[in-house]
């Protein structure tokens, strides 16, 4: 089996080198050249556990990269596409990259081909590409070509990881493609669920959704505890610990390019709305919520404030869509100078990101602050400094206090 796997982000190209290690035949396709130039050496363009002793056994061999469309498709049996879907200025979905590659393939279609989306999208949005290809070649889907949707539940960074154990959801418009597709998955995991194409579509963005809501509520019940003087983590404890009904969700900054975006797929054609929405103000507005929190506990104009953490997940490289670039832009207006740390983004180093610091904002949860020797804080941050830490990644319970507090 021949499969070309459009789009060499981090969604595609775990998939790509997933197949080629299970002794598929995988030709990577993406438009970025540098991209395609570096994958060629054996380097991974970014951090993803496992991968890149999988791409140097198999690059130039059962994984090969291109940035020629046709080529990729005249050579495949499987087309896969995993393409980015943003939003626009007023949050309506664009599918430019979508329509691109779908435009770009048309004319080399061929009986037999099978089609899977493996990006998130709005409802209807396979349904829509039936159309496209039914009105653009002369083959019908189900009976000439094959096609699917397949949503990507794997957490970004540990793909390799999880490909095994989370099972493929597969969304077809007829029963034909549903058995088509099984195959070409059935060569990686046993773990299949079976559905039709808009129930796939649905049961992505709701995955997302769940997962934002409960952070919006946690973040909201961090606010309504702030209001009565109580500190969020220890009631946390109180519900959660031993309690089979707890599963309290702890706040922190919820963002990134599928959380912030996904809700308005589902929202754009209903009335009711403000369940997603209201999740969306409150995760949005978190950073100014400590911000003006801080200011009423030391001011800000021409403080050094300090800002841990710079990407939208635990223990990644990825800050697209990260609320810590908000908090910055929220402490420079207020007359601050910013100092930028992330252990897996290039900034500044530790030390000089808290050398006279005023104000350590603890912005993400990675494993490395919480397993650093906390002294390093103390060390060079201002004496008199404040601490922000919504994450209790500092281990005191308190989202607020003074640096003296912090233990080792």
């Amino acid at each position: 089996m021949n499969i070309s796997v459009f789009g060499l982000g981090r969604v595609g190209l775990p998939l790509a080198l997933y197949f080629a290690e299970h002794k598929q035949a995988v030709i990577g396709v993406d438009i970025d050249k540098t991209r395609v130039d570096t994958l060629k050496k054996g380097e991974m363009p970014f951090l993803e556990e496992g991968a890149e002793p999988l791409l140097k056994r198999n690059i130039n061999k059962l994984f090969t990269v291109t940035t020629n469309a046709e080529e990729a498709v005249k050579k495949s049996d499987v087309i896969i596409m995993t393409l980015g879907t943003p939003v626009d200025e007023h949050v309506n979905p664009i599918f430019s990259q979508i329509e691109d590659v779908l435009v770009s393939i048309a004319p080399f279609l061929r009986k037999n081909h099978i089609v899977v989306l493996r990006s998130t999208v709005s409802p209807g949005t396979t349904e829509y590409i039936k159309r496209f290809i039914e009105k653009e070649t002369k083959f019908k889907i189900g009976k000439d070509l094959f096609l699917a949707f397949c949503p990507e539940r794997i957490a970004q960074g540990f793909s390799l990881e999880e490909f095994k154990d989370v099972p493929t959801i597969i969304g077809t418009l007829d029963k034909e493609s549903a058995k088509k597709v099984d195959a070409v998955f059935r060569t990686i995991t046993d773990k299949i669920l079976h559905s039709d194409a808009r129930s796939a579509e649905l049961a992505k963005l709701f995955t997302n959704m769940y997962r934002y809501i409960n952070f919006g509520i946690a973040n909201e019940f961090m606010m309504i505890a702030d209001t009565h003087d109580r500190n969020i983590h220890d009631i946390i404890e109180l519900v959660n610990k031993d309690y089979k009904r707890g599963g309290l969700k702890t706040p922190g900054f919820s963002a990134g390019p599928c959380l912030f975006k996904d809700g308005f797929f589902l929202t754009n054609k209903i009335p009711f709305t403000e369940l997603i929405l209201n999740s969306w103000k409150l995760n949005e507005s978190v950073p100014a919520y400590l911000i003006e929190k801080i200011k009423t506990k030391k001011p800000l104009e021409s403080s050094k404030v300090a800002i841990l953490g710079l990407t939208f997940k635990k223990n990644s490289d990825d800050i697209r869509d990260s609320l810590s670039f908000k908090t910055k832009k929220i402490f420079l207006a207020e007359g601050a100078q910013v100092s930028l740390h992330d252990p897996y983004v290039q900034n500044d180093s530790l030390e000089d990101a808290l050398k006279g610091a005023d104000v350590v904002f603890v912005a993400m949860n990675h494993d490395f602050y919480r397993d650093m020797d906390k002294n390093i804080i103390k060390k060079n941050a201002k004496s008199d400094a404040l601490v922000c830490d919504i994450w209790n990644v500092l281990g005191t319970n308190k989202i607020f206090y003074p640096v003296s507090e912090i233990q080792k």
